[in-house]
């Protein structure tokens, strides 16, 4: 129990306050400080003074710790010291304590009181019975002057005011439901108070069992009965993860359910006073004597049948390499069906029950067995064969040097695949399934130059090629090259002794394939390209001084003709641009072939841009092509004021997105989902690298916007996951449209089987897309 005591109120009951205290031995050189506020070993008062023989008397200062005995007249030195801190120590006064002054022993020498220490009448605690209480019985205290007792104190700090009975010679007090095993404590209620401890501890009783139970053999919600003493004491029951059940107790007998996430380990009570008692044990049942079949040369869709004892208590399982739990296919007291993922690899696979333990299983992935190349020396670029076992496994071949082919096995006995023509060296090949795992084959395979033309020297890693531009490389066998194409598109170009030049297409990317088509062969080259998806085509480029709203024939207004405008690419999305120089207030009017207007951009002198853009909206499509003059093509009729237009350009973007879906799903609310179905061609889109595009608008009625994105089975799509692999919600904001992954293979198996489903709060989603 911890008080707080005012000086002021010592001084008040007598407690000394010491001057400079001298030791009775020092050392040589020592300058310790012994002043009373700075520090050192120094005491600045005792007490209670007068103190009741039997109590406790305190000791306050700097230094305190360092006290190594108490001498109080009449008594031996006192060693048995209560430490508090540095700054107080405590010991109890013993019976033969006479009046006199005190003397403290430390390692410096002795300090002596200024002040003789007295005694008070003693109070005297002589018994308590019973010597074992239950809570809420009457306890007898016995002793002499009990009637200046304000306080009976139980263990854990417990403090009682209020007594059944008080005298001079004994108290009776309830004990609290909240009191502990341990010594009583009786107190005069002073600011320092005198206590007194009972020379023995009083036994609280709890609830108590006469043997732990061990309930082992017991499974969730089995419902247990067990029977003690005081049984109406327990205030709450815990299971081993501490969470609590509910029960009932009668006659001493408590009754509960064991919950479904039973675990090993200890079922305790709780009296009202916190303490613990264990009453039972519990080793968790848990699936045993498992034995799975098959456990060997398992692939994905393969039917596992799993038999022991307690597999009713499975709830899911999870394969190595798999993050998201498979649920079962079927299941008995004796028998579970579980079918394996795809993405499953060998290792264990965990049996989980709700107790939160895991039973571990081996299992093992068929694997592709290499048994020879059709050939074992191939020229570079062309196609390679390879033959033997379970070959429809692989998905994926990576070559010594790094290049890597997927694959699209045509048998389980024999896969063939083109060779690229960077990144290939001769030696073993590595053949990748599609759950990860690997197999490297057994021989070599020896890589020779072509016979056919190719490039010798690629361009270098990281050198910017832009689409619309020409490339030039050095090839080999160029005398025997017919045609080039990239991306599937025949290209013009240029031989010059062993230079090819070579027209790259607008649109060409960072996956681009270079074909050199000859006349024994042809082989694939990919480069990696940055496409010009910004096209600006130019149809008016002369000088028009629009003046003061200056006419056609005094060279100020102009017209720009339909089939010019069609011709560059004018359409909804794209962008009029007019190249200005402005010398004065400039105001530019875009006219219809009747001169009616559909917009003015208008601007100070100093503040008109050297571009003016417009964009093209439906309307300003609509008008412009809909409106005609009866006599010629013109669609666009421009004057205005203040400035030189030099040149008038359409401008557009072309966008790399590939849609495999669009709609409208949503919006999505938290009381329902939807599912947005790719096609078998869009799924074939869908490859590792690739980036995947989801298109949504927020509905401008809702507080928040939240997306969840899954597979259709509610299956998370692991590059929508944090980055430890648990569920994530998006949060967006009003204005945001668009979310963009880099797909994985793990994504690519669940959107394939499942499709993908949206669930979340105020979002419609409208557009899915690759690139």
């Amino acid at each position: 129990m911890n008080k707080t005591y005012k000086l002021t109120a010592l001084w008040m009951m007598c407690l000394m306050l010491l001057n400079s205290l001298s030791f009775t031995a020092c050392d040589d050189g020592d300058d310790e400080n012994t002043n009373q506020y700075t520090g050192g070993i120094n005491l600045n008062v005792f007490g209670p003074c007068p103190v009741a023989r039997g109590g406790v008397l305190r000791f306050l200062g700097s230094g305190m710790d360092q006290v190594t005995g108490v001498i109080i007249p009449g008594c031996d030195e006192i060693k048995e010291i209560e430490v508090i801190s540095n700054e107080e120590i405590r010991v109890t006064v013993p019976q033969t304590a006479e009046v006199g002054l005190v003397r403290l022993n430390t390692p410096k020498g002795d300090i002596s009181t200024k002040t003789e220490i007295t005694y008070s009448e003693p109070i005297d605690l002589e018994s308590i019975s019973p010597a074992s209480i239950k809570p809420g019985s009457v306890l007898t205290i016995k002793g002499e002057y009990l009637n200046l007792i304000k306080e009976v104190i139980f263990a854990n700090d417990v403090v009682i005011t209020e007594f059944q009975s008080q005298s001079r010679n004994e108290i009776k007090v309830k004990v609290p439901s909240t009191a502990q095993t341990g010594k009583v404590i009786i107190s005069d209620g002073a600011e320092i108070p005198n206590w007194i401890y009972s020379d023995v501890e009083l036994q609280v009783i709890l609830p108590a069992v006469a043997e732990i139970a061990d309930l082992s053999e017991k499974k969730p919600g089995d419902e247990v009965t067990i029977e003690g003493t005081d049984f109406d004491l327990i205030t709450k029951v815990t299971m081993p993860n501490g969470d609590e059940v509910e029960y009932t107790v009668a006659d001493n007998k408590l009754t509960f359910t064991l919950p479904e996430n039973i675990s090993g380990g200890n079922i305790t009570v709780y009296p009202e006073s916190g303490v613990k008692v264990v009453i039972a044990t519990i080793g968790v049942a848990i699936p045993s004597d498992v034995v799975a079949e098959p456990a060997t040369e398992l692939r994905g869709g393969s039917i596992i049948t799993l038999t022991g004892k307690n597999m009713e208590l499975i709830t899911n399982i999870t394969f190595p390499g798999v993050t998201d739990a498979v649920a079962l296919d079927a299941q008995t007291e004796t028998e579970v069906k579980v079918t394996m993922p795809a993405a499953a690899i060998s290792g264990d696979m965990k049996l989980n029950t709700n107790s939160g333990v895991s039973v571990p299983v081996a299992i093992v992935t068929q694997k592709p067995e290499f048994e020879s190349f059709a050939s074992d020396a191939v020229a570079l670029a062309s196609n390679v064969t390879i033959k033997g076992k379970n070959m429809d496994l692989v998905v994926k071949v990576t070559y010594t040097g790094g290049a890597e082919v997927e694959v699209t096995p045509q048998s389980a006995n024999e896969i063939t695949f083109a060779m690229p023509s960077a990144g290939v060296e001769t030696g073993a090949l590595t053949l990748t399934m599609a759950n990860g795992e690997n197999v490297t084959t057994s021989s070599s395979l020896t890589i020779n130059a072509p016979v056919c033309c190719y490039i010798s020297v690629l361009p270098e890693e990281g050198a910017e090629i832009k689409g619309g531009t020409v490339l030039q490389v050095t090839v080999e066998n160029g005398d025997l090259l017919t045609e080039v194409q990239v991306d599937g598109q025949t290209v013009q170009h240029i031989l010059i002794g062993n230079q090819l030049y070579i027209s790259i297409p607008q649109l060409a990317n960072e996956n681009s394939i270079f074909k050199l088509i000859s006349s024994n062969g042809f082989i694939e080259h990919q480069i990696a390209c940055i496409p010009a998806t910004e096209i600006e085509n130019v149809i008016m480029n002369e000088m028009r001084d629009l003046g003061s709203w200056a006419g056609e024939d005094a060279g100020g207004a102009f017209r720009l003709y339909k089939t010019d405008l069609t011709n560059a690419g004018f359409a909804p999305g794209s962008k009029l641009r007019f190249y200005v120089s402005a010398y004065a207030g400039t105001q530019i009017q875009i006219n219809d072939a009747k001169w009616g207007t559909i917009t003015m951009p208008e601007y100070k002198a100093d503040e008109c841009p050297k571009i003016v853009e417009v964009e093209v909206t439906q309307e300003f499509y609509d008008k412009v092509m809909d409106t005609n003059d009866g006599w010629s093509d013109t669609g666009i009729v421009v004057q205005g004021a203040g400035c030189i237009i030099s040149k008038v350009t359409v401008w557009y973007e072309i966008s790399l997105n590939t849609y495999i879906w669009k709609g409208t799903c949503g919006p999505t609310n938290w009381a329902g989902d939807c599912i947005a179905t790719i096609t078998p061609e869009g799924d074939a889109l869908l490859k590792p690298g690739k980036t995947l595009g989801i298109d949504f608008t927020c509905d401008p009625s809702q507080t928040y916007w939240q997306v969840e994105f899954m597979g259709s089975w509610w299956t998370q799509l692991p590059s929508f996951q944090t980055p430890e692999g648990e569920r994530k919600i998006w949060d967006f904001a009003a204005t945001d449209t668009n979310i963009e992954i880099t797909l994985t293979q793990a994504d690519i198996d669940i959107i394939v089987n499942q499709d993908m489903l949206f669930c979340g709060n105020g979002v419609v989603i409208t557009g899915i897309y690759v690139r």
